[in-house]
């Protein structure tokens, strides 16, 4: 018996490497296809079919799906001639329906009985490193550029689609926008919803050109998933089944909490919404949606996320589930590659700080930034230069779900809502607000002096107690992440 893994390389800067959100929507598609529904009808097999019942592996049987899912596929093969024969035409299905994009990289072990499914995967991980450093570029020489380039990732031009210009690999997402998708389909929470195709036809007049790109990544599920293969002995087949249940399992719940989340958002709406599903592979998601909703949307999921610990306990695992959310709040016409570094980044330290302030413990956390300009670099450093001003912090990020401690998500969200109030009802006056944001970019000693302006100005007191002093005894902005994202998520002038 031969265990082959299959792993994509390529897919953000694939997605990602341009400004037009139908070709964003084409690459999802073409992300999808090339594991999720290439593999199974190579097999002669419905999508879904290898998540029924357990993996069995006898005599007659020549190739079979372990699991699908995570960026990986793992099948089994009666022996090498067969594997290869399979990786083949795979790796040439990916390589055309990408325009080259994306290499999809494999490798082959036989099957050592006489060792643990951790021992024998360990080998499979081991030779699919090797294959990957050995690998050359993942964009082949598609032509030579000798009238235009592409201005985004100064790909060749070589095609022309009803008069346009294009790289091969605009030319293959394209090809597939308009494809009935069964990857979207199964992400909707009713049938008279349709994602958008465009962000721009589902902006309000008020309503400042930004959408929020949003990137959330699993806590701890690599370790969970390692402590499980590790328990796993007996026979491989056996081992095999138990993997093959736990990605359903993972996948399934992260699935159902993005159908869910979206249901109770859009509760009673029919038609099309300002949403936009890009990835949603195991803990790996990756969406699209309107400024206004993007808070909304990741406390919804997380608490969601979280309630569904007791889908683990059939595969007798302890495990409850959590995430860290990275958003990216960018103007319609910014680089979608970069939002999706910037939303990665704050996703990534939502992660490691949370970690930091909690002991070690992870929880449902959240990053966020705006961006009105690029940010020309590391995330770190940026902050760093931009927020921090004379020894404090401007911003308080990450925001912790579920904690009742200093970076708590629920009192910045009271924060939130009290002085969007106060404004509401003109207590205090947007250009105040505005005013104490930029006194804050100046030093510590101007956003002082702006406290003692609002406190001569402004009548009510808990609006007083808020904005006067402006920073707390650790050092910390009180508001200046509120005055940060007031712009987007106010709804008024």
């Amino acid at each position: 018996m031969i265990l082959a893994l299959y792993d994509l390389s390529g897919i953000q800067k694939f997605i990602f490497s341009t400004n037009k959100v139908k070709e964003i929507i084409g690459a999802s598609i073409v992300v999808n296809k090339a594991l999720f529904e290439n593999i199974p009808e190579m097999l002669g097999e419905d999508t879904d079919d290898w998540k029924k019942g357990e993996f069995t592996f006898g005599d007659g049987d020549t190739q079979k799906i372990v699991y699908i899912g995570g960026g990986n596929a793992l099948l089994m093969f009666d022996g090498f001639e067969t594997e290869k024969a399979f990786s083949d035409k795979l790796s040439e299905r990916v390589f055309f329906q990408s325009g080259g994009a994306i290499r999809l990289c494999s490798a082959a072990v036989e099957v050592d009985e006489t060792k643990t499914l951790a021992e024998n995967q360990q080998r499979l991980r081991k030779v699919l490193d090797d294959e990957k450093k050995k690998a050359g570029n993942i964009l082949p020489s598609v032509g030579i550029s000798v009238t235009a380039q592409d201005n985004n990732n100064y790909e060749p031009i070589v095609l022309y689609n009803d008069g346009t210009a294009m790289t091969r690999a605009q030319h293959a997402k394209l090809a597939t926008v308009n494809e009935k998708s069964a990857f979207i389909d199964s992400l909707k929470p009713t049938e008279d919803i349709e994602f958008a195709a465009s962000f721009d036809t589902n902006k309000s007049e008020d309503e400042k050109s930004f959408i929020a790109v949003i990137h959330i990544d699993g806590n701890t599920m690599g370790n969970m998933i390692r402590k499980f293969v590790n328990k796993q002995k007996g026979s491989i087949c056996k081992a095999l089944s138990n993997m093959r249940r736990l990605s359903v399992i993972i996948s399934s719940l992260y699935k159902n909490t993005l159908k869910e989340t979206l249901g109770e958002i859009y509760n009673g709406t029919a038609g099309e919404i300002p949403f936009r599903p890009i990835i949603a592979d195991g803990d790996d998601i990756t969406v699209m949606i309107e400024s206004r909703k993007a808070f909304e949307f990741t406390e919804i999921f997380m608490e969601k996320l979280s309630a569904g610990a007791g889908i683990f306990e059939d595969m007798d695992i302890s495990f409850k589930p959590t995430a860290a959310a990275g958003i990216a709040f960018v103007k319609a016409k910014f680089p979608f590659s970069a939002a999706y570094d910037i939303a990665e980044s704050c996703c990534k330290n939502a992660k490691s700080q949370t970690l930091k302030r909690l002991d070690g413990q992870a929880a449902n956390s959240m990053d966020f930034q705006v961006c009105y300009s690029g940010i020309g670099g590391d995330m770190a450093m940026f902050r760093t230069k931009n927020y921090v001003k004379d020894g404090c912090s401007l911003t308080k990020r990450p925001y912790i779900y579920d904690n009742d401690g200093d970076y708590s998500y629920d009192a910045f969200k009271s924060m939130c809502e009290e002085l969007n109030n106060a404004m509401k009802q003109g207590t205090i006056a947007r250009s105040k607000l505005k005013g104490m944001r930029n006194a804050y970019g100046v030093s510590k000693d101007s956003a002082e002096n702006y406290g003692r302006y609002i406190k001569a100005h402004v009548k009510r007191s808990d609006i007083i107690d808020m904005l006067s002093e402006p920073f707390d005894e650790n050092g910390n902005s009180k508001v200046f992440d509120y005055l940060d994202i007031m712009d987007i998520i106010f709804e008024g002038k």
